[in-house]
């Protein structure tokens, strides 16, 4: 769905490892007309561009890009997956246009749910909030692409208690518990 999101929004050319995109219709557009409603350079130097997927006249994606010599590169995309008005989706790309952090809210209350975390355009880390109180209690660490280690906040006081290492399958291979609650592994199994 992001990628469909993401092509709809705009017309982009790869250029090794950055992004540029084509320059957006000035002046917006009517009501049924998909594609760039405004367009303006923010505070930081950044050109935001608010876009219509679907002719409602309301904006489902906002891109935020620095322009350069060689086009634009898309820093920030914001969007809102069910049309609530809300932000639903926030990433953010470094300046060789590579993804650095994503956030989601899959349940739509205008809070992160589940935030990725990217190094050298890889995922390397998600932080999930599983019963959606507003505190992520599940971590997750990636190595080329599989989670390799999860940690848990299972009584939800703030501090990691279970930790959990997988293999290339994903199975897991041993596990480690905090029973005392002082954050720190004092039960192992395998």
């Amino acid at each position: 769905m992001l990628l469909v999101l993401s092509f709809l929004a705009c017309a982009t050319t790869s250029g090794g490892n950055s992004t540029t995109v084509a320059a957006p219709t000035a002046g917006g557009l009517p009501q049924g007309t998909v594609g760039v409603l405004t367009s303006r350079v923010t505070e930081d130097g950044l050109t935001q561009e608010e876009v219509d997927l679907d002719g409602d006249g309301k904006v489902e994606i906002v891109n935020y890009y620095r322009t350069s010599g060689e086009g634009r590169l898309l820093l920030k995309k914001d969007l809102d997956l069910n049309r609530d008005g809300r932000m639903d989706v926030r990433s953010s790309f470094d300046e060789a246009g590579l993804r650095v952090q994503e956030e989601m809210d899959g349940d739509f209350d205008g809070r992160a749910d589940l935030v990725d975390h990217y190094t050298s355009g890889k995922r390397s880390m998600s932080e999930k909030d599983t019963d959606f109180d507003g505190s992520f209690d599940l971590f997750s660490y990636y190595e080329n692409g599989k989670v390799r280690r999860k940690e848990r906040d299972s009584d939800r006081n703030g501090k990691v208690d279970f930790w959990e290492y997988l293999d290339d399958s994903g199975a897991v291979i041993k596990t480690g518990k905090d029973s005392d609650g002082d954050g720190v592994m004092d039960e192992r199994s395998q």
